[in-house]
């Protein structure tokens, strides 16, 4: 065993024990010195004096993400002589203020990493004056980014024309594909567009300025795979096609025989970050097909509803009429909203055939977390799913949200069908206001949330009739409760 004589160190711990290692290997010293060397009083002495140091290399500097993805760490080579490194990291989205501004007296730096950002990355080598040393002329930009990789990118135009010179691989099925819109890019869709069996995301280049797609009157989305929209604005009032339907004619090898016949589809179809302005019929429709949906998810999205007068009968998420379900169905941080009082008669229906075990899984569930609706299913109902209802295998996570004029003012009724203390039901602090006062129905005279912790006051929304849902309501205030976009806006 060795023992290795301590050093002290005045400045850049990390840095300079890269510079002097030792490595045991068949019982034989192997030791890597650097042109930097420790005086008698076991002291740092630099080699490097009275001179203009260098920026670390472009290639040299390393970014390695964690095991989570939340954050990473980057790191870079000694700069002999160095009085520190001036580090700043930018979205190239959004450089108006940096994520990172700082010195580092060291050669890494950890900080905090969020998926699908293109990032910026400048390090400055600092002088040292004690050695008479000045700071580099220029810092190192590294350019790198965080989203997962591109399949191809897609110039502004029709996106029907271009899928059809530009078809889909069926060597990719069960591959996800990203296809990139220019950031602010603007696009039309004159036609359906069906992914079919492959696995399709698309999304802006930027998660701060959205590409745009307007629907034309005969132009939607279909899919008998997963997919997935982020960062994008739906312009939606020309067409009276879904946002996105499960396909007309679905993928043969994801027909289930084992459980039901149904038409499987296992791989998430979610929509991200997106504003979805003016649906004029249904969000999601099954073309009449026996599909199960495994998961849908709709993150951090703003939609707007103008429902023509066909809708009466319809829901916004109708997977009814082939007989199937979505198994699991998450909305967390969005807004619903309908603009006009045409009657709906649903936000969500299932056939009432469907429930988990039937297509083959254990568990079904609906989950609303800080979201807001208004308007939504106002003389309808929010869910009708018979099939769910009751049993010890379907779970409700319900927490956090306002709903305004909605479900006829049966909201957490309807939502739940019947209450079944097995499963997993979670209520916490919604907000059930209809016809200018609190619901009865469901919580004070039902046991549908038995949470007893239900907002009662008005959530006073500042202008409801033209989109603005920010909350007034000492109760929604003091809870910070609904879809949190409406708080970040009183927070500016």
């Amino acid at each position: 065993m060795y023992n290795l004589q301590p050093i002290l160190m005045n400045k850049f711990v990390s840095c300079k024990m890269l510079c002097t290692g030792a490595v045991i290997a068949m019982g034989t010293w192997l030791m890597v010195s650097c042109a930097d060397t420790y005086g008698d009083n076991d002291t740092f002495t630099s080699s490097v004096r009275n001179s203009q140091l260098v920026s670390p290399a472009e290639s040299d500097i390393t970014i390695t993400p964690n095991t989570d993805g939340d954050r990473m760490t980057i790191a870079w080579p000694v700069v002999h002589g160095a009085g520190g490194y001036e580090v700043t990291l930018y979205d190239r989205g959004n450089e108006s203020t940096p994520l990172v501004n700082t010195v580092v007296d060291g050669c890494s730096l950890t900080t905090s990493r969020e998926e699908d950002v293109n990032y910026r990355l400048v390090i400055r080598t600092l002088g040292n004056q004690s050695l008479g040393n000045t700071d580099a002329a220029t810092g190192t930009e590294k350019l790198f980014s965080s989203f997962e990789a591109s399949y191809a990118e897609i110039p502004e135009g029709d996106l029907g024309e271009y899928f059809a010179s530009h078809p889909l691989p069926a060597d990719a099925v069960g591959e996800n594909l990203n296809f990139d819109l220019v950031a602010g890019g603007h696009y039309t869709l004159n036609s359906v567009l069906d992914f079919g069996a492959n696995t399709v995301t698309l999304r802006s280049m930027s998660k701060t300025n959205s590409a745009t797609i307007t629907y034309g009157e005969k132009g939607g989305l279909a899919t008998s795979s997963g997919f997935k929209a982020k960062y994008l604005i739906l312009e939606c009032g020309a067409s009276t096609q879904p946002v996105l339907a499960l396909s007309e004619n679905p993928d043969p090898n994801i027909l289930d025989e084992e459980h039901n016949n149904y038409y499987q589809i296992t791989d998430p179809i979610s929509f991200q970050n997106c504003v979805i302005n003016n649906v004029v019929r249904t969000f999601m429709f099954d073309n009449k097909i026996k599909y199960c949906v495994k998961t849908f998810s709709i993150t951090n999205c703003l939609v707007k509803f103008t429902p023509d007068d066909k809708m009466g009968s319809s829901a916004y998420f109708q997977i009814y009429d082939g007989g199937g379900f979505i198994n699991d169905f998450t909305a967390t941080n969005c807004t619903f909203w309908s603009a006009n009082d045409n009657k709906v008669n649903y936000f969500i229906r299932y056939n009432n055939s469907c429930r988990c075990d039937r297509a083959g899984y254990l568990t079904n569930s609906i989950n609303l977390r800080n979201c807001t609706m208004y308007n939504i299913a106002k003389t309808g109902q929010m869910a009708n799913h018979s099939g769910f209802d009751g049993r010890a295998t379907s779970n409700y996570e319900i927490v956090s949200n306002i709903f305004v004029d909605c479900g006829s003012g049966q909201v957490p009724r309807r939502l739940l069908g019947r209450l079944n203390t097995s499963a997993v039901n979670t209520f916490a602090y919604n907000t059930y206001w209809f016809d200018g006062a609190p619901e009865t129905e469901g919580y004070t005279t039902n046991s549908y949330d038995v949470s007893t912790n239900a907002l009662q006051t008005d959530p006073a929304f500042v202008d409801a009739a033209n989109g603005n849902f920010t909350p007034t309501g000492a109760e929604q205030v003091a809870r910070k409760t609904g879809d949190p976009r409406w708080w970040s806006n009183t927070e500016q």
